[in-house]
């Protein structure tokens, strides 16, 4: 005979109740643990973020608060200057690297219909570098108008056109390369004469 059959019915019963009653005792403290946890988590997120700052002379320690910015002129000013720069210089004219650089700053849509058209015009080109420069950028309620000098060099040659762009700019999602979350979502471009 077995251990287990040895045991009467009422013994197996109460050591099963045993058992059960541990596992609820383990279940519960689990529980209380991971509630406790999960409070001392939500408390620490809701501190003051601590803003850590290196002077030369030594490091500072700032308190700060939590808020929402909002996107001023400014802001708005910097970022079309990085996305012409990003859009408009290259060094050996590479379509794949080019769609690469812009694609922080647009918004899918567009990048699609720029990659559309790329595709359309494949016709040869001799080697080129383009560049800008004498960047200047208007912001207002309605629209965002930018001009700059765009300077192509062909075979050391510098050839100069004064371009000017007006930009559809849309806010979403902010992300690493745009911590802003400004996208550029339609561009018209024209020469100045």
């Amino acid at each position: 005979m077995t251990q287990a059959s040895k045991i009467n019915a009422r013994g197996q019963w109460l050591a099963l109740n045993r058992i059960a009653y541990s596992y609820k005792v383990i279940c519960f403290s689990l529980i209380g643990c991971l509630v406790l946890t999960l409070s001392i988590l939500t408390y620490i997120a809701t501190l003051p973020p601590v803003v850590i700052v290196d002077k030369g002379e030594g490091i500072e320690r700032y308190t700060s608060t939590r808020k929402s910015a909002e996107i001023g002129k400014d802001e708005i000013k910097k970022f079309v200057r990085t996305f012409i720069k990003a859009n408009y210089e290259w060094k050996k004219l590479n379509k794949k690297k080019m769609m690469n650089n812009i694609h922080p700053f647009v918004t899918d849509d567009f990048l699609n219909l720029i990659k559309k058209k790329t595709k359309k015009k494949s016709k040869p080109v001799p080697e080129y570098q383009q560049y800008v420069g004498n960047i200047k950028v208007s912001v207002t309620d309605k629209e965002v108008v930018s001009q700059f000098d765009r300077i192509i060099r062909l075979k050391g040659i510098p050839f100069i056109s004064v371009t000017q762009i007006s930009l559809q700019i849309i806010k979403d999602t902010p992300n690493k390369w745009n911590p802003l979350g400004l996208y550029v979502n339609g561009l018209i471009e024209h020469e100045v004469k």
